[in-house]
C-alpha cells in the first residue's frame, strides 16, 4: 500500500487526507472509498486517461484507493493528482522516498495536463500547519507567491512535469515573486446633489465600520449613495485580501482566472434572497452573502422586503462577526465582519412623513410593513438617516454642492478607548440623553463608538460634547418616522 498525502477543505479551514491506494491481484476494476462525492468518484476515468496519455500504464490489477478519515465527506476534483502518484509510486516509476513530505492537490486532464483547483489557500495554510511541503498546478502560482510556507512548494504544469522533479531529472521552478496590489473602487455613477447628512453619516460609518440604514421615499438617492459608499473604503491589506480569496474559494465564485481578491467586497443581494443564501448553509454548507461581504460591504437594498427569518438570522452574525452553521453531518465557522449599509422606505407606498406627497398606505399595512424590523434588529444599527427629496436649489444647482464621494477616504479604524478619551461633561450628556431618547445598553455603547469616530475623523484625542451630540441624531426618532 502507498500513501500519499492530500487535503480537503470544509469551510475555509483545510484537513489532511491521506489518500491510500493498494494495488492487489485480482479482475482489474479501480474503486474509491471513504465517503467520496460524485465529483471524486469521477477521478478515476480522469487519472485512468492522464496516466495512459502521458506514456504511464495502469495496472491490469485490483485499484483501491481509500481517503482517510473515512467519517468526513471528501468533494472536488484536487484528488485526482495524489491518486495519480500513488498508482506511479506502486508501479515503481517514482521512489515512496520522494513523496512522504509532500501534500499533493491538482485536477487532472485527460491530457495529463494540471488545471488549478480552488481553495489552494487553505491548503497551504495545512501545509504549514503541518510541515509539509506542496505540490499544486502552477496556474495556481499567483496565490502561493504570497503565502509563506517553510516546506517547498512545487508548482508544476503536467504530470510528466512532477514525475521528472520528483526522480531528480529536473528542477523546479521558483515561484516568481508577486507584488500584492490591491485595487480601490471608483465610483463611476451619476453625480449625487444634495443628502448632505446622509454623506456625512457615510463618511462616518465607513471610517468606524458602524452598520448604517437610509431611510427615505422612492427616488432619493438612496440606493445611489449607498453604492457609492464603495468607495469611502480603503484598500484591502494583503493579510485581509488572503482571507477574503479563501472565502470566495471556498465558494467557487471566482471569476475565469481569478484566484485573488484585490478589492473589498461589495455584495447586493435581492430582497427575495432566501435566509441560506444570505447566512450560509444548504446541504454542503456554502458561505452566505454575509460572509461573501467580508471585509467589504453588504448592501441590503429595500430592507423591509426581505423574508422575516432571514432578517432576523442577521441579529448573531452582526453581534459576533462570524457565522456558525450547524447541521446534523458538519458545523462550519465563517467570517461575517462586514459593514451592513440598508436601505428602505417608511411605508409601502414609500411616502410615510414625506412633506411632498400623502401616504396611501393603511394603518394595517404600515403595521405589517415595518414588524418585519424587530427592536432587537434595528438596534444592530448604530446610524439611521431619513433622506428628504432635493430642493430646487439642489435639483438646479444654485446650491453648492460637497465633492462626493471624497478624492480621499477615510481610513477605516477601530479605536481603542486607551487612545482616545471621553470627556467628563460629554459623558453626562450621553447619561442624560439615554432616559430621553431611551438608549438601550448597547445603543449606549454604539453612541460612545460613533462619538469616538467622528473625533477620530476631526483629528481630535478627546470626545467633546458636540461628538456625542452628533452621534444621537443619527439614532434620534424625531426625524424618522419610519421608527415612531
Amino acid at each position: 500500500m502507498i500513501l500519499v498525502r492530500s487535503g480537503s477543505v470544509i469551510g475555509i479551514d483545510g484537513f489532511l487526507v491521506d489518500v491510500e491506494v493498494d494495488v492487489r491481484p485480482g479482475l482489474p476494476g479501480f474503486e474509491i472509498v471513504g465517503l467520496p462525492s460524485k465529483a471524486v468518484k469521477e477521478s478515476r476515468e480522469r487519472v485512468r486517461s492522464a496516466l495512459r496519455n502521458s506514456n504511464y500504464r495502469f495496472p491490469a490489477q485490483k485499484v483501491v484507493v481509500n481517503l482517510a478519515p473515512a467519517h468526513y465527506r471528501k468533494d472536488g476534483v484536487l484528488f485526482d493528482l495524489p491518486i495519480a502518484i500513488g498508482i506511479l509510486a506502486h508501479l515503481g516509476v517514482i521512489s515512496s522516498d520522494k513523496i512522504g513530505r509532500l501534500l499533493f492537490a491538482g485536477e487532472l486532464s485527460l491530457g495529463g495536463a494540471l488545471k488549478p483547483i480552488t481553495g489552494v489557500l487553505s491548503l497551504a495554510h495545512l501545509a504549514h500547519q503541518q510541515d509539509l511541503g506542496l505540490v499544486l498546478p502552477a496556474a495556481n502560482d499567483q496565490e502561493m507567491a504570497l503565502v509563506h510556507i517553510e516546506q517547498p512548494v512545487i508548482a508544476v504544469s503536467s504530470l510528466t512535469e512532477l514525475v521528472q522533479i520528483l526522480n531528480g531529472q529536473k528542477q523546479p521552478q521558483r515561484l516568481r515573486k508577486s507584488n500584492f496590489s490591491p485595487k480601490v473602487p471608483e465610483y463611476s455613477g451619476p453625480p449625487i446633489k444634495g443628502q448632505y447628512q446622509a454623506k456625512r453619516a457615510l463618511t462616518i460609518g465607513a471610517a468606524g465600520g458602524h452598520h448604517i440604514m437610509l431611510i427615505g421615499p422612492p427616488g432619493v438617492g438612496k440606493t445611489l449613495l449607498a453604492k457609492s459608499a464603495h468607495s469611502l473604503l480603503p484598500p484591502l491589506s494583503i493579510d485581509e485580501a488572503l482571507e477574503v480569496s479563501k472565502v470566495y474559494g471556498a465558494s467557487n465564485t471566482f471569476q475565469h482566472e481569478q484566484r485573488l481578491v484585490t478589492q473589498r467586497p461589495f455584495r447586493s443581494p435581492h430582497h427575495t434572497s432566501s435566509k441560506v443564501a444570505l447566512i450560509g448553509g444548504g446541504s454542503k454548507g456554502k458561505p452566505g452573502e454575509v460572509t461573501l461581504a467580508h471585509n467589504g460591504i453588504l448592501l441590503l437594498d429595500e430592507f423591509p422586503e426581505f423574508n422575516t427569518a432571514a432578517l432576523q438570522a442577521l441579529r448573531e452574525p452582526l453581534d459576533s462577526k462570524r457565522v456558525e452553521i450547524a447541521r446534523a453531518h458538519y458545523t462550519i465557522t465563517y467570517p461575517a465582519d462586514f459593514w451592513l449599509i440598508a436601505t428602505a422606505n417608511p411605508c409601502p407606498c414609500g411616502y410615510l412623513g414625506s412633506k411632498v406627497r400623502m401616504c396611501t398606505c393603511s394603518t394595517s399595512d404600515i403595521n405589517r410593513y415595518q414588524r418585519k424590523l424587530s427592536g432587537p434588529l434595528l438596534d444592530r444599527f448604530e446610524l439611521f438617516c431619513f433622506l428628504e427629496p432635493l430642493s430646487e436649489a439642489e435639483l438646479t444647482g444654485a446650491a453648492h454642492d460637497m465633492d462626493w464621494p471624497p478624492k480621499s477616504s477615510p481610513n477605516r479604524v477601530n479605536i481603542p478607548k486607551s487612545q482616545i478619551d471621553v470627556d467628563p461633561k460629554a459623558k453626562q450628556f450621553l447619561l442624560s440623553a439615554q432616559n430621553k431618547l431611551q438608549l438601550s445598553v448597547r445603543g449606549y455603547a454604539a453612541a460612545i463608538r460613533v462619538a469616538k469616530t467622528i473625533a477620530q475623523l476631526e483629528k481630535e484625542h478627546t470626545v467633546q460634547v458636540e461628538h456625542i451630540g452628533e452621534a444621537l441624531q443619527y439614532r434620534s426618532e424625531s426625524h424618522m418616522p419610519f421608527l415612531r
